[in-house]
């Protein structure tokens, strides 16, 4: 029997790719290019169709994983980890961070959409990434009743797959947002923004390598300090670079208007 989620995810996958290719086909693709990811021909618009099939690929994988794990049914669960008896299923207890970044990306979309479509493309990356670990975290605290067993399981799946992608996405964000306010704030602002950056920064990894400094914590404080610095980058890109004046045009000017009321000076004494 095919299980309910893998039902629903190649359900989403079918429907992204067959957008892309809707879309690819109505944006200037040509031949066969919209269904064979540019081989044969042009994909139209890039941006929609790198998104949707993003979309399709993420979906594909976590229907997989439903399969797999025949949508974490217990005997299933035992079997791939091979014990002999898997305990009893248990409601889920663990708080979760995914609806404050989901709520992050959301906002990033939708003022992407009126400002910048470079946030609107990160905006939805972010939500790919949060469906999928959401669906993920959802599943694990479902698995068995021992919550350890469960965070152990979800680790060795997505371990790997976490500690590159979000370092890579999180610090290129990171650096984004950062840059936007430096551009915004001017010259002195600049200044001084980045001195307050680098104190935060310096202060979190200071606490990382303390011991004696709870989980909760750590997360609280950087999550306050990645979504401070969201919502500067947000305020950056939407005021725009900060107008510099050229001390030198001004001098330029002024040396102009000099040498024109010499000459004129110059002509009437004659």
């Amino acid at each position: 029997m095919i299980p309910t989620g893998f039902k629903l995810y190649f359900g989403i996958a079918a429907a992204a790719l067959t957008a892309a290719a809707i879309g690819g086909f109505t944006s200037g693709g040509g031949g066969v290019g919209p269904i064979s990811a540019g081989y044969k021909g042009g994909i139209g618009d890039q941006v929609s169709y790198v998104v949707l099939v993003g979309v399709a690929l993420v979906a594909i994988a976590v229907g997989s994983l439903m399969a797999l794990f025949r949508d974490a049914d217990p005997e299933a669960v035992a079997s791939a980890m091979g014990l002999g008896d898997a305990p009893a299923g248990q409601r889920p207890a663990a708080a979760s961070i995914w609806p404050i970044i989901a709520a992050a990306g959301l906002g990033a979309v939708v003022v992407g959409l009126a400002v910048s479509p470079l946030l609107f493309a990160v905006g939805l990356v972010v939500l790919v990434l949060v469906a999928f670990e959401w669906t993920m975290t959802a599943w694990a605290d479902r698995v068995t009743a021992d919550s350890e067993a469960n965070e152990e399981l979800r680790t060795q799946i997505m371990g790997p797959f976490e500690v590159p992608l979000f370092g890579l996405l999180g610090g290129g964000v990171f650096v984004l947002a950062v840059s936007r306010i430096l551009l915004a704030a001017g010259a002195t602002g600049a200044v001084i923004v980045g001195a307050v950056v680098a104190v935060l920064v310096l202060g979190a990894g200071v606490l990382l390598t303390r011991g004696d400094v709870s989980k909760n914590v750590l997360t609280a404080l950087v999550s306050v300090i990645f979504v401070g610095v969201m919502a500067g980058g947000i305020w950056g890109a939407i005021v725009g670079p900060a107008e510099h004046h050229e001390e030198g045009e001004h001098g330029g000017e002024h040396g102009e208007t000099h040498d024109e009321g010499a000459e004129e000076s110059h002509e009437e004494d004659a």
